[in-house]
């Protein structure tokens, strides 16, 4: 309970607060560590995975070892939503960096029950990391900045794999056999294990000040069933079974993208690599657009919600049909016969030119659709709580659609058939997402004060409120 003139102290304090801790706690700046932790992490994990690169195991495992990986990362991602609120952030991003590490170590071995057991623990820890991430991006911006922030931090975090594809094009480019070489593993494994590290830099919640003076919300002594229940409710608000397919869809490409097209078989090793550099830069460029746009002051936040829906759907047929257009030339049969001089290299501009096109408009569509799942979550609620459940639904959703890609491609389904999948569950994901679009309010209620602390009830009366969010009374 706070004592009476407890703010005014806490206001002096503040004042008297060095600078550079001012900057420590401010919500940008702390998303921006959080986009260096989530560089040297997945974005390294990402850059070694667009190669194409599944290690010395049979690529079959390696798809089974993702799917695994996918089913955890569902499972887990739910679980860490409460979590999250228990343990706080750090705990469940250090303890899923490390895991990542693992994951990369299990490229170097032959045995298949090590490389899909790597894939599980993996999952585990990429869904603690990923809910604490999408918690800490949705819920720190004030609300005219949570485009811009989302995109700082998505841009931060591709950089990772963007150096990441660069430092394997450089060990790759004079290599004349199409897989990775120990050396690519063993650089990224140490380069994650700084990333593990940079965890414990970041403050918690209750430490963060927004420049408009508002600080994150806290909750204390929340219960483990206060968590299960908050999460069971999130399977009761419409608007979030409304962005399942939304979620479902966007990481199904993944498979497709880095399997089929890059790793299929069409390009030499340095040729994927390059493909994935300008994969994850375009990622970039695609996420600050986005964010920029959803962050239109002059109008409404629905309007804006509806105009980059709108945009995803454009994206969505001209992209995807110009990929159909470049499937019609390959198959999984056709690229068994291909030799290394019969595949397409970058030193061959006019085969590589149409390709290279595709592949970094895909990284680009990437990026401006998780952009908007996560702006669209965050304006469903300002709460650090809710964001955090809200993030461990979308990721569980997520990697749910993951892990049924993995099984596809493992079945060795047409690589035209898979593509065919994705365009359709893209399509279904933007005209899903309409409603909810509509019914954003322009603004939400500030967040909770610090002092915020006793459990009340749970969005009691189902519409208009944040999903899931614990409301609160003063102590």
């Amino acid at each position: 309970m706070s004592q009476p003139g407890s703010l005014v102290g806490e206001q002096e304090m503040a004042v008297k607060d060095p600078r550079w801790k001012k900057i420590y706690a401010d919500p940008l700046t702390q998303i921006i560590i959080l986009g260096l932790i989530c560089f040297l992490l997945p974005g390294m994990f990402n850059a070694i995975n667009g190669l194409g690169a599944v290690g010395k195991a049979d690529a079959t495992i390696t798809d089974n070892a993702n799917t695994a990986l996918a089913v955890t990362f569902a499972v887990c991602s739910i679980l860490a939503g409460g979590l999250f609120n228990l343990v706080g952030h750090r705990v469940l991003l250090l303890l899923g960096g490390l895991t990542y590490i693992l994951y990369i170590g299990s490229y170097l071995s032959y045995n298949a029950v090590f490389v899909i057991s790597s894939g599980a623990i993996l999952g585990i820890g990429a869904g603690f990391l990923w809910t604490a991430q999408g918690a800490i991006v949705m819920s720190y911006p004030e609300e005219k900045n949570k485009g811009l922030y989302i995109s700082v931090f998505w841009s931060i975090f591709n950089c990772g794999a963007i150096i990441g594809s660069i430092v394997s094009l450089a060990i790759e480019w004079h290599n004349e056999v199409s897989h990775v070489s120990n050396r690519t593993y063993i650089a990224f494994m140490v380069i994650m294990g700084l990333g593990s590290v940079l965890t414990l830099l970041l403050l918690p919640p209750t430490q963060i000040q927004r420049a408009d003076g508002s600080r994150v919300a806290k909750v204390n002594a929340v219960r483990v069933s206060t968590e299960a229940m908050a999460i069971l409710k999130l399977f009761q608000d419409w608007r979030m079974l409304c962005l399942i397919p939304m979620f479902f869809s966007s990481n199904w490409f993944y498979t497709y993208q880095f399997n089929a097209v890059n790793g299929g078989g069409m390009f030499t090793t340095r040729t994927r690599g390059m493909n994935g550099t300008l994969y994850w830069v375009a990622q970039v460029v695609g996420s600050f657009l986005m964010g920029r746009l959803l962050d239109y002051k002059h109008a409404e936040r629905w309007k804006r919600a509806i105009c980059g829906l709108g945009v995803l759907l454009v994206a969505t047929m001209v992209i995807w049909g110009g990929g159909y257009a470049f499937q019609k030339t390959f198959s999984r049969a056709s690229v068994k016969s291909l030799t290394e001089s019969d595949k397409i290299d970058l030193a061959n501009s006019r085969r590589y030119a149409g390709p290279v096109v595709l592949y970094t408009l895909y990284g680009m569509f990437d990026a401006i659709w998780q952009t908007y799942c996560y702006w669209i979550m965050g304006a469903l609620s300002n709460q650090t709580d809710a964001a955090a459940r809200m993030s461990g639904f979308y990721k569980a959703i997520q990697n749910a659609g993951a892990a049924c890609a993995g099984q596809v491609d493992a079945k060795k389904v047409a690589y035209e058939g898979q593509l065919l999948i994705n365009w359709i569950l893209l399509i279904l994901g933007t005209l899903f997402a309409i409603p909810v679009a509509v019914s954003l309010q322009n603004s939400l209620k500030a967040a909770v004060p610090e002092e915020a602390a006793t459990v009340k009830d749970l969005d009691s009366e189902g519409t208009g409120g944040d999903p899931a969010q614990i409301v609160v009374d003063k102590a």
